[in-house]
């Protein structure tokens, strides 16, 4: 039976520009490839492309056959560049911890690729990023290269020398290179595994990075949020955020304002995001949330400042909202940062 390309789960174009780096630092042909798998090869080069999953999962499979290598997808971990993930590549790469960079991967992975859901867990001792695969026709290859490239980007991002607590993989243990996994993430590594799992020490998971930058991250987290909103025409909770983002320093962002720019009455968005088990009020707060902790992080950026671009009448609205959110007030969180 044909498959029903417009219900099909989806990928960035950029996985296979990756694996047809990967192809080509070993002398592969990797065009011959991508004609097999139907792939327009000239797609590659906008980042913007999404194609069918199974496309990207043949491909994979390819070049695994093609280099005898089941560990394939390690390799390509490393050709990750972040134009290959649209805006959501410079927002990773611009995070302030760790911790920030796992949490765009939980909120705004579905930009990358709709076959996965990320949760990140703090247990007493660690924290937990578990990647849970949602398309049953995953390759297991492609599962490999994204969670060796999420190691990868921490290495980029914050130590050449990082290297996770312990990796929970579901993939059996491949007949040759299993080694290669350990020599790659450097830590234990755990195959048949109940879930795929990424364990990180608490001190390197809030240490500050050397490339953070709050205002590119927001930035490139608007972008992100905008090409969501439009990417997912059906989901209430993405337009909403993007609206409210639009609005919010114009002092003009109110549910009724909201819900007349998407063209539907106030009870009918209500009862949308209800079905989505959140609230227009839920929704601001945690952008106003997240925004005000972005904002403080910019030393240049003033206090007043931020309350305006939050839609706050004053700074000490803001103030107290802030420490509703966070149990701090704005300038003892500051102080933190910098004394952290």
């Amino acid at each position: 039976m044909e498959k029903d390309s417009q219900s099909e789960p989806r990928t960035a174009v950029g996985w296979a520009n990756a694996i047809a780096m990967t192809l080509e630092m070993q002398g592969k042909n990797s065009a011959l490839l991508f004609k097999e798998a139907d792939i327009p090869y000239q797609s590659t080069s906008d980042p913007s492309c999404r194609v069918e999953a199974h496309k990207i999962f043949h491909l994979m499979q390819l070049a695994v056959k093609v280099t005898e290598n089941p560990s394939f997808g390690l390799q390509v971990a490393c050709n990750f560049q972040p134009a290959h993930f649209h805006a959501l590549g410079f927002s990773l790469y611009s995070s302030s911890s760790l911790h920030d960079f796992c949490l765009r991967l939980v909120h705004y992975f579905r930009l990358l690729s709709e076959n996965a859901k990320h949760y990140l867990h703090e247990d007493e001792e660690h924290y937990r990023l578990v990647i849970e695969m949602i398309n049953p026709k995953a390759s297991i290859e492609s599962l490999d290269g994204w969670i060796g490239a999420i190691v990868h980007m921490c290495r980029s991002i914050y130590r050449p020398d990082f290297t996770p607590l312990k990796i929970e993989l579901e993939r059996p243990a491949p007949d040759s290179h299993a080694e290669d996994f350990e020599r790659f993430f450097r830590a234990p590594v755990i195959f048949s595994a109940p879930t795929n799992t990424i364990y990180f020490a608490k001190e390197d998971m809030l240490a500050h990075l050397p490339s953070g930058n709050s205002d590119l991250a927001r930035r490139n987290d608007e972008v992100v949020i905008e090409y969501l909103a439009r990417l997912d025409r059906e989901d209430i909770v993405r337009q909403v955020e993007a609206k409210v983002i639009e609005l919010l320093p114009t002092g003009e962002c109110c549910k009724d304002r909201i819900a007349s720019l998407l063209h539907i009455s106030q009870r009918k968005l209500h009862n949308k995001l209800e079905q989505k088990n959140t609230s227009y009020q839920e929704i601001l707060e945690s952008l106003r949330s997240n925004l005000a902790k972005q904002y403080i992080e910019q030393k240049n950026v003033s206090f007043s400042e931020i309350a305006f671009l939050l839609g706050f009448t004053d700074t000490s609205n803001f103030a107290r909202a802030f420490r509703r959110w966070t149990g701090v007030s704005p300038t003892q969180y500051r102080d933190q940062l910098e004394g952290g």
